[in-house]
């Protein structure tokens, strides 16, 4: 009986101190002076650990006295400096009074960890009476020590993650190959599990070029005060100023940015709810002015690679990686601020969309948009690359297609080059660029021997041209001028001779198809019914022109066997043609002598009328 006593009073002991604890700990407190978050925590709630432990992408090392602590203790002290909006948070670095949520939750983990306490405790006393619980040590209570100020990412500190070796132009789908360990690419670990592709290059950055680099700059958003509805002071000052002051307000109204709500503290900062000069541009809003040329992509990124944001808008959110792996953005990098930015070719201010016909990158105004560069003499002198693309490509016939004849379908720059992450496509990569739209003649081109990797082996441009391609002819096969089978192969070469077999191939099944269809032509003109034979002519046509892009293959036999079916067809179209001209010639024959007849036979009745009516009496 005493024992059970004795053990009742002891839980009554134990629950009154973690009352009276519970009671005076300032549960809605966190301890002042700890670095505030610099990102946004949606969607990494459960990352800090992961990436803090082993300073992933430059993130700092959490000191070892939080070692063993968990993703949830870390939001307990550490607030983010702006929240998933964008907007600086409810509370700012340092403050004492974090938000409600924050309240409930540290509330709610202290309430467990004591009552995981008593029933230690209970247990414990239940099982070994008398034995005394030592108590928790400092080591194991103590706060995180105070920072002066939050640690941000270093160029040096990115060098703990492996860096991707390769190009992205054209592989953002990371798990595509690193999922299943494709091509020998190493496979995501365990640790990975969950994450999509969108989110690999927060921590992996491209490897090092051989030139400087610049320190990697993350895509960040500027906190700033919450614009008020209908109370801009940024809209309503600079628009009494001066044009170049007020000009840029003028812009943004009728950008598309103006319309989604994006406002000037957001790439400016500043405090748009202040009426005084002073107070909209104060540093502690955070007002940077004009945005440093080299800060602009990622400050646009800020938003722009961010799937919870553009999703709605069906915008894609890796055009700042494939940017960084652009020739604009790894110059940029390098301290470069002639090079295009964001704000360079999406109108600046006036943002507007790509469907939009006035914007820069509507597909009809791109080739002049690269070309106000690129046409620049100055601008592209120090650079050693040639002035004159636009030049050419307004006379070959894609610029025909798309200027004159406005076929959004013909390529342009971009088309070739790429949009945001522009890059020349180097000689060995043409192939696989003008495959994109060429597709049956890439796979005919890959399977011969002008594909292979040996030096000198012609491709695409070498034969139609970079910039000024032109329409291809059978001429090409003869001659030895610039772009023609000859340029390369002598007349007594046997490659040569493969050539003009090839040659007389093609343009002997192209000559029946063009005697085909001037005998259709000839039979429509005489107003025979000719839609069979049309059918036939669209048959002869497709193989020939399969042949035109089998010759690409250089194997007689592929060809031969398109050609042969393309003759065969022709011939029979020209066969059926000319016997319907012929039998409409005879039947045309046949009523020219049955009129003459009835001709002959109606005067004949006349005679015969009138010599009736001669033997008729008189009246």
């Amino acid at each position: 009986m005493n024992k059970l006593w004795f053990r009742v009073v002891l839980i009554l002991i134990v629950v009154a101190a973690a009352s009276l604890v519970l009671a005076r700990v300032p549960v809605n407190a966190r301890p002042p002076g700890q670095p505030p978050i610099p990102h946004n925590v949606e969607g990494r709630e459960t990352l800090c650990v992961a990436c803090h432990s082993a300073g992933i992408a430059g993130a700092p090392k959490y000191p070892p006295d939080h070692e063993g602590r968990t993703n949830e203790q870390c939001l307990f002290c550490h607030k983010p400096a702006i929240n998933g909006t964008g907007t600086p948070a409810a509370t700012t670095p340092g403050s004492e009074t974090p938000s409600v949520s924050s309240t409930v939750s540290a509330t709610e983990t202290f309430s467990e960890t004591v009552t995981a306490t008593t029933v230690a405790t209970i247990t414990i006393q239940a099982t070994e009476v008398g034995t005394a619980t030592p108590p928790p040590t400092a080591a194991a209570t103590a706060s995180p020590e105070p920072s002066s100020e939050p640690a941000q990412p270093t160029a040096e500190s990115t060098t703990t993650t492996p860096r991707i070796p390769h190009p992205l132009e054209g592989r953002d789908d990371c798990l595509a190959c690193h999922g299943t360990g494709a091509a020998g690419a190493p496979r995501v670990p365990a640790s990975h599990a969950g994450r999509t592709s969108d989110t690999c290059r927060l921590c992996h950055q491209p490897a090092a070029s051989t030139q400087a680099e610049a320190p990697q700059i993350l895509p960040t958003q500027i906190p700033h005060p919450t614009v008020l509805p209908n109370q801009d002071s940024c809209v309503t000052c600079h628009t009494n100023l001066d044009a170049k002051l007020a000009g840029p307000v003028q812009e943004w109204e009728s950008s598309i940015h103006s319309q989604r709500g994006v406002t000037c503290a957001d790439c400016h900062g500043g405090d748009a709810n202040a009426t005084d000069k002073a107070a909209a541009h104060a540093a502690s809003a955070n007002f940077i002015g004009t945005p440093k040329t080299v800060d602009i992509p990622a400050l646009c990124a800020g938003c722009h690679a961010r799937v919870d944001l553009m999703r709605q808008y069906d915008l894609p959110t890796d055009q700042w990686a494939k940017y960084q792996q652009s020739i604009h953005g790894k110059k940029l990098a390098q301290g470069d601020t002639n090079v295009a930015t964001c704000f360079v070719c999406h109108d600046g201010h006036a943002t507007k969309q790509v469907t939009d016909p006035s914007a820069h990158v509507y597909p009809l105004n791109v080739p002049a948009l690269c070309g106000s560069c690129h046409s620049n003499i100055e601008l592209i002198k120090p650079y050693n690359i040639p002035t004159n693309q636009y030049e050419l490509y307004v006379k070959s016939v894609h610029g025909i297609a798309l200027l004159e004849k406005q076929d959004l379908r013909a390529p342009s720059c971009a088309t070739c080059h790429g949009t945001h992450g522009a890059a020349p496509p180097g000689f060995e990569e043409v192939a696989n660029v003008c495959g994109g739209c060429h597709t049956a003649t890439q796979d005919y081109y890959l399977k011969s021997i002008h594909a292979s990797d040996t030096p000198g082996t012609p491709k695409c441009v070498t034969c139609h041209g970079r910039y000024d391609v032109e329409t291809p002819t059978d001429a090409m096969f003869h001659g030895d001028g610039a772009r023609q089978c000859g340029s390369c192969h002598t007349p007594t070469s046997p490659q040569n001779a493969a050539v003009q077999e090839i040659a007389e191939n093609i343009e002997a099944s192209a000559q029946a198809v063009d005697q085909a269809e001037k005998a259709i032509n000839e039979a429509a003109g005489s107003a025979l019914i000719v839609a069979p034979e049309q059918i036939k002519l669209a048959d002869a046509k497709t193989n020939l022109i399969t042949a035109r892009a089998a010759q690409h293959t250089l194997n007689l036999d592929t060809i031969k066997q398109r050609t042969d079916a393309a003759t065969k067809k022709a011939n029979e179209v020209t066969a059926d043609a000319q016997k319907a001209i012929a039998d409409s010639i005879f039947r045309r024959e046949i009523m020219v002598i049955g009129l003459v007849i009835m001709a002959m036979a109606i005067f004949a009745l006349w005679l015969i009328r009138r010599e009736l009516y001669k033997q008729l009496p008189p009246k």
